[in-house]
């Protein structure tokens, strides 16, 4: 099975790499630009930012290149990171499909096949060492637990398709819904592409309970505008999303709530537009740690043809997990 993808190939330690174009944020060459030694860590200078400088062959185990001609600004685990590679080969669309054994790694998400040559498709995230591929995924959840989790998941798509569907008077259908455990690193790369122009809607839950983010990634805010007749570069259009949010993060919610009888009651949103990367790292900052699990709800919605996907991303408190689970009877299991 494969899936066309969108990539940047570059050279690194002698062999070509993939880089996927939805965590690209921009290349350019570093010839004439100096990378200062900071305690240790390489940083750029690049419009008045500073990046950290990660030379793509080390990271990847390889000997080190030398001369680094060009670097590679990617979204990896919810930050911007710059890449140094030897040379940038220019943009591909192509099939993806599973690494051959022979060159499987954990630092990969797949392959493409350029003419003769198999390039594997790097996770910017797992070469930054934001998070792991490998190990136990479970997160120390049962299958029960998993299955549980992503019970919530199609039961508040269903709720939000209905709520929807209300608003527009128009049939809403959920083509998928997931519950994905990671840790908060890992989720921010999941929640849709870093690079792309898109709009959040921010639900603090009260009490200390955590926060619902609602994104909407590569034009999905405009498509949504557009069947309320408005847009989303007016504050009209934002107004119609900031609510469109407030309703969808409500039934999330209230899923959760009608299931276990968990007090969660959702604050005022805010919306915001800007690159993914920069409204994901903005509304987890302070939530938790990097490294700490969550729970990132997925789900994908089509509207009369038109294809919006929606991606929640629901970050609870210290132990808002699993108070859900003991609430759901099945709190008390333990994995294997």
């Amino acid at each position: 099975m494969s899936d066309q993808v969108h990539v940047l190939v570059v050279r690194a330690a002698g062999a070509s790499w993939a880089l996927p174009m939805d965590r690209v944020e921009q290349a350019f060459s570093l010839r004439g630009r100096r990378i200062h030694n900071v305690a240790g860590v390489p940083l750029l200078i690049f419009r008045g930012q500073s990046l950290e400088v990660l030379e793509l062959a080390s990271a990847l185990g390889q000997p080190a290149d030398g001369a680094q001609d060009a670097a590679v600004i990617v979204w990896a685990g919810g930050r911007r990171q710059a890449f140094g590679v030897q040379e940038l080969a220019g943009q591909l669309v192509l099939d993806r499909s599973p690494l051959p054994a022979f060159v499987r790694s954990r630092f990969c998400s797949g392959a493409v096949l350029d003419r003769d040559e198999i390039i594997p498709v790097l996770e910017p995230g797992v070469v930054a060492g934001a998070w792991d591929s490998e190990g136990d995924r479970s997160f120390g959840f049962t299958a029960i637990q998993q299955s549980a989790l992503l019970e919530i998941a199609n039961i508040g798509s269903g709720n939000a398709a209905t709520a929807l569907s209300q608003m527009l008077g128009k049939p809403v259908e959920v083509h998928y819904a997931e519950a994905l455990l990671a840790t908060l690193a890992e989720a921010a790369d999941r929640a849709g592409a870093s690079a792309s122009l898109s709009a959040v809607v921010d639900t603090p839950v009260a009490g200390d309970g955590g926060k619902v983010l609602l994104l909407f990634p590569d034009g999905a805010g405009d498509q949504l505008c557009e069947l309320f007749g408005t847009s989303l570069r007016d504050e009209m259009g934002r107004s119609t999303l900031r609510e469109v949010g407030n309703i969808l993060a409500s039934s999330y919610l209230n899923a959760i709530v009608e299931m276990t009888g968990m007090a969660l009651e959702p604050e005022p949103p805010t919306i915001e537009i800007d690159l993914l990367g920069n409204l994901v790292q903005k509304g987890l900052a302070g939530i938790a740690r990097p490294t700490d699990a969550t729970v990132l709800m997925r789900s994908c919605m089509t509207v009369e043809s038109s294809d919006a996907r929606f991606a929640f991303l629901f970050v609870p408190h210290l132990g808002a997990v699993h108070t859900l689970l003991d609430r759901l009877g099945v709190g008390s299991e333990k994995a294997a």
